[in-house]
């Protein structure tokens, strides 16, 4: 018990020293002994693959998720996701990206000295908002150094008035430094041009009719396609448009 808790707490550093199955194995327990031991619902994204991994504690029946399988192909958790306030859910994405943003300018060894958390509305089983804590954690990356596990865990706030959690805000949890959202880096995560592209996408238009309505070539616009689905983290134009449209961006271009 003692070594899953110092797993749980990440006291020591295993990306080092496993191979890719054991870090996944071990990642997947982490994930798991958060919602069961805080009653929480965990959710561990395998950025590479595209999957996730889901456990779920008592929270789960309060706020009426049904639970489903335990690995869906896919690093969104809709069910859960569709339950957050608007306003929240768009705050909640921009801030994640900034979040990865930051952990890109990184040394691995560094990343898991940073984390997120935000203040969520989500809609109960009774269909009335309650406060909800997001934290994001990172797990392990890919041998190329890109970032390849994280840990998205939700809990209920308790109804304390001394018990505060940020509206949003990425802190290090080594130095107590907090960083706070940059709204202007984030508006400028797509360039003119992208945000334009991702608006025709959204209007169903494929990329001949965009080469030709912005004079561009279709390898042009594949490779902004392309450029957008990076930078989104998603691997799809539904994705795409579904993603910028709540974080706000698709708002922007039309600005």
């Amino acid at each position: 018990m003692r070594d899953l808790l110092d797993i749980k707490l990440f006291s020591q550093s295993f990306e080092t020293i496993l191979d890719a199955d054991q870090q996944l194995l071990q990642a997947r327990l982490i994930a798991e002994m958060y919602s069961k031991i805080e009653n929480g619902i965990s959710v561990l994204s395998d950025l590479k693959a595209r999957k996730s991994y889901l456990y779920y504690g008592a929270i789960a029946e309060n706020l009426g998720v049904l639970v489903q399988e335990q690995e869906i192909n896919s690093i969104w958790e809709d069910q859960l996701l569709q339950k957050i306030h608007t306003e929240d859910l768009q705050k909640k994405y921009r801030l994640e990206f900034q979040f990865f943003q930051l952990l890109n300018t990184l040394a691995a060894e560094e990343r898991m000295d940073y984390e997120m958390i935000t203040k969520l509305r989500v809609k109960n089983k009774a269909g009335k908002y309650v406060l909800v804590q997001h934290r994001l954690l990172y797990i392990a990356s890919s041998d190329d150094g890109s970032i390849w596990l994280a840990l998205c865990l939700y809990n209920l706030i308790y109804d304390h008035p001394e018990f505060s959690i940020p509206q949003g805000a990425i802190m290090n949890k080594r130095t107590g430094k907090i960083i706070e959202h940059n709204e202007e880096r984030f508006n400028g995560l797509l360039s003119i041009r992208e945000k334009e592209i991702l608006q025709l996408i959204k209007y169903g238009k494929r990329s001949k009719e965009i080469a030709d309505r912005l004079a561009l070539s279709i390898n042009t616009v594949n490779r902004h396609r392309q450029n957008i689905f990076q930078k989104l983290n998603v691997s799809n134009a539904l994705e795409a448009c579904k993603i910028a449209e709540t974080m706000g961006l698709l708002a922007l271009a039309d600005q």
